[in-house]
């Protein structure tokens, strides 16, 4: 096998088909679209590559005419093509760097647009399976990666190949005998350049796991700064840390190693090419075969061309990162989720709130049910309560009404609409929903409030607060409404954050309202607050509240007791003690804690 074909056949392997598919897409969707900014680029490193050589083939006139000859005349008409030449090509090198970096901004901007678009529609499984810290990568390290493969592709590719072609042209030009001796040295260094590029390309897919691995370490550490504190939890998560920041460095090392293996090859062909042609042109000069100015162009045309060369031959491995990222960044962007509107869904808008939840069964996980045939209805502007112990199914219900997830059987109406058959957004948006967990911006007081209605003004945002509970505290902040919340709402109590998020739901002013454990977490003074703002957001709602502290659901219509999936229980307080039961136990309990 000839060494041509062992360089065609590390290509092939190194290129799936697959890979090669998404590198098309890459192109044609993001690319090419933008192909006045690429002809103008190429152009000028057309440009570029071409003054290059002609100021090497200069020198021949220098040494010839005004080196032995002395010709003054010469001397002067060099001096200004020198200064003309140099001027150019500077020029043509910063329109051609410029439009270039105007390019991949561009499609690295829409690539960025398009990624966060079909993450944002994935379906909550999908998040609780990839962390932040992965997630994070693709935005971060393969699309600079993918970048930098396309920039740097086209540019070295085009511009350097250009400055080799029209090097190698001066070079047939000036002596072809010389020449040729060169051209069958070039194709031994596309061997190593290729097979280097294949491990490259699989340390980098490793390279780009750990460090989501690191990201995913320190976004939890971060966010859990209290219970890291509070267990003397730092030398162990510092210990992880370092780990993990040591597994990359060992990447790091090894793709070092391969990267600039490259380097001294080049370097050792340079020298050869460089050792043969001052042994054989000298040889030619000696025996008047050869002036010394086509000897000088020869010589400094292989020099000339030692960088562009390089730069080719380190080309491979920038490529091969940018084939591993594309196909990570388009293996995200292939995946579709499971929870979309069917082909007839249609808009909706709830007229009374009535919901019926029929028969319902569902499972996260195959052959292991979370809810086993779930019947109950809640009325026009009823109040209905869940209780039961963790692990029950009450937040599950909550998912599936909200279509985080879709039920296996059975079916949840909506004023006698199955909400697989509504719009996503429309059913939404008759659902307010608010959480033990808040989720707060890193963002102004007054934008985290909008968020349930972003066209409110500020009149009806601070109704919602006042409505809420909320408003004293706020205006009593240093910048009011326009304070900064911090991440995850760090700068504001547990109670502050609650009611924030009440007053964004009384600003959204749905007709159904879920509450999902609201009020668990606060102590019994910011409970109260919280509680008597919910009171007056369920008010004419319609309203699901799952409850851990039962003193909060006394006046529901009707309490629904969960147990593994099942309800064991329903009723009124008062009936629901009467029974001495589940619930009853459940009072118990708490009231002796009380």
């Amino acid at each position: 096998m000839n060494i041509f074909s062992k360089i065609k056949k590390q290509i092939t392997e190194n290129i799936s088909s697959d890979a090669f598919t998404k590198m098309k897409r890459l192109w044609f969707n993001y690319v090419l679209p933008q192909w006045k900014l690429l002809v103008i680029s190429i152009v000028f490193m057309f440009i570029f590559g071409g003054l290059n050589a002609w100021s090497v083939s200069l020198l021949k006139p220098v040494f010839d005419e005004v080196f032995i000859d002395k010709n003054k005349a010469v001397l002067a008409a060099l001096a200004i093509k020198i200064l003309v030449l140099f001027a150019a090509k500077g020029i043509a090198q910063y329109i051609q760097a410029v439009t270039m970096t105007r390019l991949g901004a561009n499609f690295t901007r829409k690539l960025q647009g398009d990624l966060y678009d079909k993450l944002v529609v994935q379906d909550l499984e999908f998040f609780h399976k990839n962390n932040s810290g992965n997630l994070l990568v693709y935005f971060m390290g393969d699309l600079n990666a993918i970048r930098d493969a396309i920039i740097n592709s086209v540019t070295t590719l085009v511009r350097d190949t250009f400055s080799v072609i029209f090097l190698i042209g001066l070079m047939f030009w000036r002596s072809f005998d010389m020449a040729i001796v060169m051209f069958f040295l070039f194709p031994i260094g596309f061997y190593p350049i290729v097979y280097f590029g294949k491990k490259i390309k699989k340390i980098f897919r490793s390279q780009q796991n750990s460090f989501g691995n690191l990201y995913a370490i320190l976004a939890q550490s971060f966010q859990g700064i209290k219970i890291v504190k509070s267990y003397n939890m730092e030398e162990i998560e510092s210990k992880k840390v370092r780990g993990s920041a040591d597994a990359i460095a060992n990447i790091e090392v090894k793709m070092a190693k391969n990267n600039n293996i490259l380097s001294p090859l080049m370097e050792f062909l340079g020298g050869v090419a460089a050792a043969a042609t001052l042994s054989y042109g000298g040889y030619r000069i000696m025996h008047g075969s050869l002036t010394t100015g086509d000897f000088v162009v020869f010589l400094v045309a292989i020099v000339a061309a030692y960088q562009p060369m390089k730069s080719l031959a380190n080309l491979n491995s920038r490529v091969q990162m940018g084939i591993v990222a594309t196909e990570r960044i388009f293996s995200i962007m292939d995946k579709e989720p499971q929870i979309v509107d069917k082909s007839d869904a249609k808009e909706f808008k709830a007229t009374y709130g009535i919901i019926k939840i029929d028969r319902v069964k569902f499972s996260y996980v195959p052959n292991v049910e979370v809810l086993h045939g779930i019947n109950l209805e809640v009325k026009e502007g009823e109040k209905i309560a869940i209780v039961g112990a963790a692990g029950s199914g009450k937040s599950t219900l909550i998912n599936l009404i909200l279509r985080f997830y879709d039920v296996q059987e059975g079916s949840i109406k909506i004023d006698g609409e199955d909400v697989r058959y509504i719009t996503i957004k429309s059913l939404r948006d008759n659902i307010a929903f608010v959480s033990q967990d808040v989720v707060l911006f890193n963002d102004t007081i007054k934008k985290n409030i909008l968020m349930g209605k972003p066209n409110a003004t500020d009149e009806e945002a601070i109704e919602a607060s006042k409505n809420a509970a909320a408003h004293g505290f706020i205006i009593n902040q240093e910048q009011g409404y326009d304070t900064v919340v911090g991440e995850r709402g760090c700068n504001l109590s547990g109670g502050q954050k609650q009611m924030i998020s009440i007053a964004r739901a009384m600003l959204k002013n749905a007709p159904i309202l879920l509450l999902d454990e609201a009020t668990s977490s606060l102590d019994s003074k910011s409970e109260r607050m919280v509680q008597e703002g919910l009171e007056r957001l369920m008010k004419g709602r319609t309203s699901i509240v799952i409850a851990h502290r039962l003193s909060t659901i006394i006046s529901s219509d009707r309490i629904y007791v969960f147990e593994s999936g099942n309800i064991v229980e329903s009723g009124t307080h008062k009936e629901l003690l009467a029974l001495n039961g589940y619930y009853a136990n459940l009072h118990k309990i708490q009231f002796m804690q009380d």
